[in-house]
């Protein structure tokens, strides 16, 4: 795009300009920026020492920044308007805010650029700003000369931007400007001997018939008020295509004295501007300020909105509305795997079949990330939010096809209703969101509906986020083993890690109360990292005390994995306790391959060649594919206990265990099975030719006290 910024030079002599900046970066990239392109540029880095340069001389353009050091930008206008109203004002500015680009469009800013900005963009403005200053300077001079030629009036009139008129005491015009041509496609000599209303919208008519034809003069005169012109019928005879523009109009009568002294009305006079641009540029601040970007759905601000008004009819009509908490599952996946680019698409994909499942008066929001808001106004029951929630979750089984890509997505919906679960938008937003995290605990892709108990859950669970942190800080977690034993020899061949948290008050808390919490908040991470250092020191003890050599199992985190320099870190813990790599086996689940299967390969790959060994946890309940099975250099698969449980009671329990047997074997892959608690159970196992087996048949997960106990026993 730079390539196209010498195309933009402006023409116009002997331009100067103005900057008004006071961050030295954008000062001096603005001043190189525009450098080679005007006469002359001038900078302050303040609000009073810019007025101080202007009233030393005057500029043709100030650039100015609304954010100075030492009074308001608009403040800045505002004199500039009132002193040296001939100066075109761009605004270049970081301000977000609607009404800080609303409030200085109306002091008469020229255009309103947002920071950071595209050269090209700003090159265009000071180019616009040149020629309207060009051609200000050409009227400037034919008033100059109009005490010499009435045709020059006439010339002058004709060139103004704006649309000069005057009207008969009747309101029909007796002149037009050409600008009429330019702005409503109407011959000035046609619109001759017409009436007003003829070019006026008709909406706008009755505020138009006290104005266009405005009769007072001086300070009660018609002042910048706006009303929409009808574009006039082409030479077919059908409207323009835009419809209308908006005008700002100033007016006032026109009066002549009679011979006796009084004064009679003769006419109306008019000056009517087209700030259609403007006014589109107000449209757009305001849209970009109550709606999301992306998938041009409401914003949240928008959203609150539209449920206080929702909330105000139920309340004086007595019925019942709906606020549904949605949430994509697993979306960051589609992130982390596919792009940002590919995510952003699937979310308009999403939005758009989110909002086919709709009636019209119904309202759906984005209110960041994969996270959606619905309001539901004028709902009968709970069976009519219920049915809507299972049409949402039925409209998103079809797979999207994004660039190539089949994607599956799923959502979690929580709902909340009018007056039942809350009386006010936050109430009902937050119970939606309560809601929403139960049907995630539930196992995801369906919804929930609010009701009390599900609030003291929610709020055990936000204890416990709360508690993981004050647990890593005050040591509270523990790691205990659950040993792994030779099928054949009966003899301990490893242990694996598994953390346990030591809560002062409700005692031991076992994993699955609270490691999804810790994954949802980030903590997974250093608690995993905490594991790690702590098995390395237990295999560490254990080596020194000379008991029979075993593979400590880890489980890794997926936040662990995508660290860059998890190798580093995981050969210096080894390094830092002498082990040797085959003392510390990896154990990872199918799905946290998933996240990054490449970027693990390549990990693994690099951990294997320390002597780590690694293995696939929970086999058989993930993406199993021998594709990628075959790419990483694996050593062991677990069977899933949930295989191990199912082989009495279920027929085909047998033939999954048997086929994921066969996949090792032909692999040539260790088999350790999970969760064996009986006799029966075990020698089925050793039919199929597993190596290893864990569970309640040989030993719970213990602390390692008794882990080192069951070692030393192992001895005798």
């Amino acid at each position: 795009m730079l390539g196209t910024i010498a195309d933009l030079r402006l023409d116009s002599p002997s331009v100067s300009i103005l900057i008004i900046e006071d961050e030295v970066r954008y000062l001096d990239s603005t001043r190189l920026l525009l450098a080679p392109y005007v006469d002359e540029i001038v900078t302050a880095m303040s609000g009073h020492q810019a007025l101080g340069m202007l009233e030393a001389r005057g500029f043709d353009i100030v650039l100015l920044d609304l954010g100075l050091p030492d009074m308001s930008g608009h403040d800045v206008m505002a004199q500039v308007r009132r002193q040296w109203p001939e100066t075109s004002v761009i605004v270049v500015s970081g301000d977000t805010s609607i009404e800080s680009a609303i409030r200085a469009l109306r002091l008469g800013a020229y255009d309103y650029l947002r920071k950071p900005y595209e050269p090209e963009e700003l090159i265009k403005i000071v180019r616009n700003t040149t020629q309207k200053l060009h051609l200000h300077n050409e009227n400037r001079h034919f008033q100059q000369m109009l005490q010499h030629s009435e045709y020059l009036h006439r010339l002058l009139v004709n060139n103004s931007p704006d649309i000069i008129y005057t009207l008969d005491p009747q309101g029909r015009f007796t002149f037009v400007n050409e600008s009429a041509q330019r702005i409503l496609g109407a011959d000035a000599a046609s619109l001759i001997g017409h009436h007003y209303d003829e070019i006026v919208h008709a909406q706008d008519r009755e505020q138009a018939r006290h104005t266009v034809n405005e009769r007072r003069t001086g300070e009660r005169a018609t002042q910048n008020f706006e009303l929409r012109f009808k574009l006039w019928p082409d030479a077919s005879g059908q409207p323009g295509q835009d419809g209308a523009v908006t005008v700002e109009l100033n007016a006032m009568g026109l009066y002549r004295t009679t011979a006796n002294g009084k004064r009679e009305f003769i006419g109306s006079y008019g000056v009517a501007r087209d700030i259609s641009e403007r006014k589109r540029a107000e449209e757009t601040i305001t849209f970009q300020a109550y709606h999301d970007l992306l998938t041009g759905l409401p914003n949240r601000a928008l959203f609150r909105d539209r449920v206080g008004q929702a909330i105000a009819q139920a309340r004086r009509s007595g019925q019942k509305l709906a606020v549904l908490f949605l949430d994509l599952d697993h979306f960051k996946m589609v992130n982390d795997t596919l792009g940002h680019l590919i995510g952003d698409e699937l979310l308009q994909a999403v939005s758009q079949r989110l909002r086919a499942c709709m009636r019209e008066t119904d309202t759906l929001a984005r209110i960041g990330g994969d996270e959606f808001l619905v309001l539901l106004p004028q709902v009968q029951s709970r069976h009519n939010t219920e049915a809507l929630a299972r049409k949402i979750v039925a409209a998103l089984k079809a797979p999207f096809m994004i660039e190539d890509h089949e994607l599956f997505v799923s959502l979690s919906i929580g709902a909340a209703l009018y007056p039942d679960d809350g009386d006010g938008i936050e109430t009902l937003i937050k119970h939606a969101d309560i809601a929403m995290y139960h049907a995630k605990d539930r196992g995801r892709n369906g919804y929930c509906l609010y009701a009390d108990e599900l609030k003291d859950s929610f709020s055990g669970q936000l204890d416990i986020r709360t508690g993981l942190r004050r647990a890593l800080e005050r040591g509270e977690f523990e790691v205990h083993y659950q040993p792994q034993v030779n099928i054949e020899t009966g003899h301990i061949v490893g242990m694996e890690a598994l953390v346990r948290w030591q809560h002062p008050e409700k005692g031991l808390i076992p994993p699955g109360e609270f490691i999804a919490i810790a994954e949802d908040s980030g903590l997974i991470g250093p608690i995993s990292d905490w594991v790690l250092q702590t098995v390395c020191q237990q295999a560490h003890v254990w080596q020194r005390m000379g008991l029979p050599p075993i593979t400590l199992a880890v489980n890794l985190s997926a936040r662990q994995l995508e660290r860059p320099d998890f190798v580093e870190y995981f050969s210096q813990s080894l390094n830092a306790y002498r082990l040797d790599g085959r003392q510390v086996e990896i154990e990872i689940t199918e799905s946290t391959l998933m996240r990054d299967i490449e970027g693990c390969i390549q990990k693994l790959k690099k951990l294997s060649e320390l002597g780590v060994e690694v293995s696939i946890d929970d086999f058989g309940t993930g993406y199993s594919s021998l594709s990628y099975l075959q790419k990483l250099p694996i050593h062991t698969l677990k069977i899933d206990r949930s295989f191990i449980h199912d082989l009495e009671p279920n027929p085909h329990g047998p033939s999954i265990v048997n086929g994921i047997a066969a996949m090792a074997k032909s692999m040539r892959l260790n088999l350790i099975a999970e969760g064996v608690e009986s006799e029966a159970q075990l020698d089925f196992l050793k039919t199929v030719g597993c190596d290893a087996y864990q569970g309640y048949l040989f030993s719970r997960p213990v602390d390692s006290r008794q882990a080192t106990l069951l070692l030393e026993r192992q001895c005798h």
